[in-house]
């Protein structure tokens, strides 16, 4: 979806450092570094082909790179996809729990209802 999993080109006549710009370049201009439509498409394009029936969304504060597009997404989901979604948002991993959890049971009531 971020494109960071593509592989990476080389060949014996190859300039490793080079192919890893060229690679670092594509996935800025079509994955994490692209604008905020082009993002939240990727999105929709990965739930449309895992024929997903929701989508959590993970929200970590300082990254707003990613982050900041998750109410387009949203909007879009529901437009477009029709399935259930839901932010997770935390400073940092382990951290509320409890609260995750409890945001977790009312998005799979969600998936339930809407399957």
């Amino acid at each position: 979806m971020l494109k960071f999993l593509e592989e990476i080109p080389t060949a014996p006549h190859t300039n490793p450092s080079e192919e890893y710009a060229r690679f670092l370049m594509r996935a800025t201009e079509t994955g994490i570094g692209c604008d905020n439509d082009t993002l939240t498409d990727s999105y929709l394009e990965m739930a449309r082909k895992l024929n997903s029936d929701g989508i959590i969304f993970f929200q970590l504060f300082g990254c707003h790179s990613i982050s900041n597009c998750y109410m387009m997404l949203g909007e879009k989901i529901r437009r477009e996809l029709e399935i259930p979604t839901t932010a997770i948002t935390f400073n940092k991993i382990g951290e509320s729990i409890d609260q995750i959890k409890n945001r977790i049971g009312a998005f799979m009531e969600m998936v339930r209802t809407n399957s």
